[in-house]
């Protein structure tokens, strides 16, 4: 008795590999794209911190009470008033705060 073999996948078979493969990378994309932004925001978040840590140490040694400092093109103003030491800066056309 002998068997025949297909060789190669038939077109409902490429279809539904292609569907799939669709929907994976529907959903995959997306998500990398705002994990990407995330990233991002957070290492804002660390320049920012970095600054205002720069900025304690400033104003302890020398008494200034405000700067700035540019890290990766983006420019960090840190401010002390009432206390509080304000890093500000612009993320995605914002301005964001970090106080401490």
């Amino acid at each position: 008795m002998s068997e025949q073999y297909q060789k190669g996948w038939a077109l409902v078979e490429t279809l539904l590999a292609l569907v799939i493969l669709f929907f994976l990378m529907a959903t995959l994309i997306p998500l990398t794209l705002t994990m990407k932004q995330q990233v991002v925001e957070k290492q804002k978040q660390v320049h920012a911190a970095e600054v205002a840590f720069s900025g304690a140490l400033k104003y302890k040694r020398y008494g200034e009470v405000n700067g700035q400092q540019q890290i990766d093109d983006v420019f960090y103003t840190w401010n002390i008033a009432s206390g509080a030491l304000c890093v500000t800066y612009e993320f995605d056309g914002v301005n964001k705060e970090l106080c401490v």
